[in-house]
């Protein structure tokens, strides 16, 4: 059903505010119901503590970015929200195509690294009917839903697309495109949320409506690449997010170096506690001025309350604290220390697993997050080697929680080598 916006409930915090409230106002009608499940899959606004956010997206072309992106994005623990086509292992063939990543493949690659599907329509051509428009919209959003059963598909990403666009739509670069034409009606109905050609950083609120239609940079030109941690300095001093762009086909080396080096710089801001790494979902949800980030581990942080639900007294770790931290130790006799959790109304959300360890002597150790019932249904895994230091060391693995099929999933954290290890706080957030 769609719910006209004049005065639409919007997410502050932990309570509901309204249009009246907001520093804008909504001329577009949105879903209710999608929006509310699209929050509450999230656990709510994304709290980032005084940090900016910024967000990665994928234009369709899977062959590439199976070949090239996709190791750079596993490298540096980066999640990505994948604009796909509905056909387009049909419509897309050879260099630029993407009938190497089948849907099923590309559902595996999503649970296993933390990616986000959004509908970028059917065939990526206009649409100049309202038939058409369905088939690009409607029937595209249903298409992927069937293809990729594990995951929702909850955003919708305009695709550039010339002739009539659309029918004036225009790619959604006002917001009373999403009012004013059937193509920004349909995409309302259909999806919580919609980016588009508005100008912009992107607030971090906590609100989503306020970015409904938001643009992107593009990252597919080293020139802007090499640039690219300029935006998100620009962007930090105005207390906003930013989202960047590529489109696989049109990289070549120079500007595969160049997203690395990006890619690099991120990674090591996020270790520093300088930035998050988010989805294009999650950047929707951000807040810069909350601390509040849904935690499917939950609890206290770090051990500061014991276990909490922790498999630590059995594995036979301590607990240990230092200077008003507290960690867990591992023995000579310890096994994988784990905690198991239902997804409930969380399934189908990105997660960031963070876990910060210690090592004295180095240590090997694998992270895991699975479905307890069947591994074999949901499963992923990271080997990490960490070096002897004083400090402790963040670790973060994404991963995205599946839709359907999974009651109970355990994250687990194993050594594989003998040494000294510590293990403190170990959370599962909303990403």
């Amino acid at each position: 059903m769609l719910f006209l916006a004049a005065a639409p409930a919007l997410l502050h915090g932990s309570r509901p505010a309204h249009a009246a409230d907001a520093t804008s106002t909504y001329p577009f009608g949105f879903n209710q119901t999608l929006l509310d499940n699209f929050v509450a899959r999230r656990g709510g606004a994304i709290g980032t503590d005084g940090r900016a956010a910024v967000a990665f997206r994928c234009d369709h072309h899977l062959n590439r970015f199976k070949e090239a992106l996709l190791p750079l994005h596993r490298k540096y623990a980066i999640p990505v929200t994948i604009a796909a086509l509905s056909q387009m292992t049909v419509v897309e063939k050879g260099t630029a195509g993407s009938e190497l990543m089948p849907f099923p493949l590309l559902q595996e690659y999503a649970l296993k690294n933390g990616f986000e599907i959004a509908n970028h329509s059917a065939t990526h051509r206009d649409a100049d009917t309202d038939v058409r428009l369905r088939e690009e919209i409607v029937n595209a959003r249903w298409s992927l839903a069937r293809s990729l059963p594990k995951l929702p598909v909850e955003l919708f990403v305009p695709p550039g697309v010339g002739g009539t666009n659309y029918q004036g739509f225009n790619g959604g670069a006002t917001w009373s495109s999403f009012q004013n034409f059937l193509a920004g009606r349909l995409i309302t109905q259909q999806h919580a949320l919609s980016t588009g050609y508005v100008p912009g950083y992107w607030s971090m609120t906590g609100q989503p409506l306020l970015n409904m239609g938001r643009s992107h940079i593009r990252l597919d030109d080293a020139a802007v690449a090499w640039r690219a941690r300029d935006y998100v300095n620009a962007a930090r001093r105005q207390g906003k997010g930013v989202c960047f762009m590529y489109h696989p086909s049109e990289i070549n080396a120079a500007d595969l170096a160049a997203i690395e080096s990006f890619f690099a710089w991120c990674a090591s801001e996020r270790e520093a506690g300088r930035l998050d790494i988010l989805t294009v979902g999650g950047l929707m949800l951000a807040r810069i001025d909350s601390s509040v980030r849904h935690d499917l581990l939950g609890g206290s942080p770090g051990f500061s309350k014991g276990w909490n639900g922790w498999n630590g007294s059995a594995a036979k770790w301590s607990i240990r604290s230092e200077q008003g931290a507290y960690f867990a130790r591992r023995g000579a006799s310890s096994t994988a220390l784990s905690k198991d959790f239902q997804p409930g109304g969380h399934a189908g959300s990105t997660r960031q697993l963070r876990v910060s360890v210690r090592s004295s002597t180095g240590v090997r150790l694998t992270l895991e997050v699975f479905d307890l019932e069947s591994p074999q249904r949901f499963h992923t895994a990271q080997n990490v080697t960490i070096r002897g230091a004083g400090t402790f060391t963040p670790l973060d693995q994404y991963l995205t929680l599946p839709l359907t099929g999974t009651r109970t999933v355990r994250v687990r954290i194993t050594p594989t080598s003998g040494g000294e290890l510590h293990v403190r706080a170990p959370q599962l957030l909303a990403a």
